[in-house]
């Protein structure tokens, strides 16, 4: 019977399965090289080389619930005189009423249409971010909005108006879940609970 000590509590079964599997690789070598007739390289760790061939796990944490979540970066082409636009298609997957805003900051002229949406339980609503482009703005000139919807959880939508002589109005549709979160993650502490923060709940009583 192997010896067992504190420090190799399975005595010396790990070394006899990793000399196990170098007689394995050493062999397979072998027959490759019998039948091919090519030369491999040796390895002299096989144990090492399947570790480095295999992805390297990344663990990734999202932000906390209580920080702005991002709906992506949007870009639109428009020329001078153009309009460009973003339709918001608000979902308010919660069972209870909610009132959400609609706000733009960043560039002068930017027209919010509703500024906000009243949503009862599971229903969707539209607001509209539009703004036409000056017809004093230089060719190649960015305009950077950044566009917030304040519901349930605070959203924020990066957008850039590039001003070229080929672009054309344009409108895209972004939808928004604006939902709480129930449920329990492996990050979270198990004592946080996490509803809509307090403040972003407008249920009629």
């Amino acid at each position: 019977m192997p010896p067992i000590s504190i420090e190799s509590p399975f005595g010396d079964v790990p070394e006899a399965l990793l000399g196990l599997l170098r007689a394995q690789a050493k062999w397979g070598q072998e027959y490759l090289e019998a039948v091919t007739g090519t030369k491999l390289p040796t390895v002299t760790d096989p144990v090492r080389a399947l570790q480095s061939a295999l992805p390297t796990p990344v663990c990734h944490v999202p932000l906390p619930c209580w920080m702005p979540q991002s709906l992506g970066d949007l870009r639109s082409f428009v020329d001078k005189c153009g309009k460009a636009c973003v339709r918001l298609l608000v979902t308010n997957c919660d069972r209870v009423e909610r009132t959400v805003q609609v706000r733009a900051e960043g560039v002068q002229g930017v027209e919010v249409n509703p500024p906000s949406l009243h949503l009862g339980p599971m229903q969707r609503g539209t607001a509209e971010v539009s703004l036409e482009v000056p017809e004093r703005t230089e060719k190649g000139t960015s305009l950077e909005v950044l566009v917030w919807v304040d519901g349930c959880k605070q959203h924020y939508l990066r957008w850039t108006i590039h001003v070229t002589p080929a672009g054309f109005d344009s409108c895209h549709e972004i939808p928004v879940d604006d939902c709480p979160d129930y449920r329990h993650h492996w990050y979270d502490h198990f004592y946080c609970p996490r509803p809509c923060p307090s403040g972003r709940s407008f249920a009629r009583g």
